[in-house]
């Protein structure tokens, strides 16, 4: 009897470890987050990422983080690539005990986005896009910014036993603002296309944060590069266009000049 006392106070004193365990890890939850994606980030950029704050409510399944950005790779001088004031989420709060997290949505709304161009061959959002693309080949996500030392990709295997397993049921990336800055040219301000996904990764098996970052990214990386390749070769043709037509002006005289006026205001 005394054997049973000893053996049910042990019980309850691990219960009650366990249970203050939980509730520290509930209290920390928006800087473990906050942490969670300082760190998950670089390893898919290759660029420092930076979180200001996270405010979290687990019992309503919904969040909020705040000034998340991501930084340009070495060699650029704008202040960053990305930059987002708000990003809305809803989680499922049952998932939260289960082997997915099932983020029910998330909305990034007014996003900033700076594309760099350098040396007239490199643009800051290909660059991220080159290392987001090492991670899906399987080959890391290039060097973080810390240590400058290529970390390889865990095994898929390994992954789903080591680390929290996501999925997004809804994405959406709205209203975002692009900003080209060139050697040759200046600035200018683009246009970019909204973009909505479903169903990033599954309940089953999930995601790990890398590749549902990966996931994300991708796509909205891929359409700033669209926007902004579409809008240089504009640059690109307005200028031979004008160097053709002053070529052309200085052999025309008058005559043949209000010519070429005329013809072009048909088109107009």
């Amino acid at each position: 009897m005394k054997l049973l006392k000893i053996l049910l106070g042990i019980f309850v004193a691990i219960i009650a470890v366990l249970a203050l365990v939980v509730f520290l890890g509930l209290q920390n939850i928006n800087e473990i987050i906050k942490v969670a994606v300082e760190t998950t980030g670089p390893k898919v950029t290759g660029t420092e990422v930076t979180l200001n704050s996270v405010e979290i409510s687990l019992t309503e399944g919904r969040g909020e983080l705040y000034g998340l950005q991501i930084d340009n790779p070495q060699g650029y001088s704008s202040d960053y690539a990305f930059s987002m004031g708000e990003v809305a989420l809803q989680v499922d709060p049952g998932s939260l005990t289960g082997g997915v997290i099932v983020i029910k949505e998330v909305l990034i709304d007014g996003a900033k986005l700076i594309a760099e161009q350098k040396d007239l061959s490199r643009i800051n959002i290909q660059d991220i896009l080159d290392n987001v693309k090492k991670l899906s080949a399987g080959k890391g996500a290039g060097k973080t910014p810390d240590k400058g030392v290529e970390k390889p990709a865990a095994s898929s295997e390994t992954a789903a036993k080591d680390e929290t397993r996501l999925m997004i049921e809804k994405f959406s990336f709205i209203n975002s603002d692009v900003t080209l800055l060139t050697e040759k040219w200046g600035e200018h301000q683009l246009s970019m296309a909204d973009i909505n996904l479903t169903n990033i990764g599954d309940r089953n098996t999930g995601l790990s944060p890398e590749q549902l970052t990966q996931a994300i990214l991708d796509p909205i990386l891929a359409q700033a590069k669209s926007s902004v390749s579409k809008n240089l070769e504009k640059l690109a043709r307005d200028e031979a266009a004008s160097a053709v037509e002053k070529k052309l002006d200085e052999k025309l005289n008058d005559t043949q000049k209000e010519q070429l006026k005329d013809l072009k205001g048909l088109f107009e």
